[in-house]
């Protein structure tokens, strides 16, 4: 699980399925529970990106740790968690991704792996769906083997619940739980 820090979203299959970026932020605001005020839009000649801003993360991603480490990791990874956030606050948060990207910490990562999903637009004719691709800012690594039937209500259920937990944090409006590989 971890942060969307940027949503891709190809320009071709908006136009080809009649959909606007006013109906693709209301769909993405919607079904994912996302704040795309919390990210700056560019367009590509081929890609619509919405990026997580620099200011957001600069006031909130270390705020929104200190609560959130504790509550997912147990106490035998305090020190890896401790460590990182003493590694964030002595550094620019202009690299911060950079050190994400050298994946040092499985607390702090970026993972280009990270699932895509298709929102639908059910008020349109014929139902169209827009495949969403995502670079995620990982927080939480976990080990093992699941189990995925019935998977999809949970982890929207999961996401809920850490909305709800974390609200005084808006950065969590970019946060998302999927499964990587």
């Amino acid at each position: 699980m971890g942060l969307m820090h940027e949503i891709v979203v190809s320009r071709d299959d908006l136009n080809k399925k009649k959909i606007s970026n006013k109906e693709l932020r209301q769909e993405i605001e919607n079904s994912l529970l996302f704040d795309l005020k919390l990210y700056d839009e560019t367009e590509e000649d081929k890609y619509l990106l919405f990026t997580l801003k620099e200011k957001v993360l600069e006031t909130d991603l270390i705020p929104f740790l200190e609560v959130l480490f504790p509550k997912i990791y147990d106490k035998r990874y305090e020190g890896i968690y401790l460590d990182l956030l003493k590694q964030l606050r002595s550094m620019p948060s202009s690299e911060w991704l950079n050190l994400a990207e050298k994946k040092s910490s499985y607390a702090f990562r970026l993972d280009k792996y990270g699932e895509s999903c298709y929102i639908r637009f059910s008020e349109k004719d014929f139902q169209p769906s827009i495949r969403l691709n995502f670079n995620s800012l990982m927080l939480y690594l976990g080990e093992g083997k699941i189990s995925t039937e019935g998977i999809d209500d949970f982890l929207d259920f999961f996401k809920y619940c850490i909305h709800e937990t974390f609200k005084e944090h808006p950065i969590v409006k970019s946060f998302r739980i999927y499964i990587t590989g």
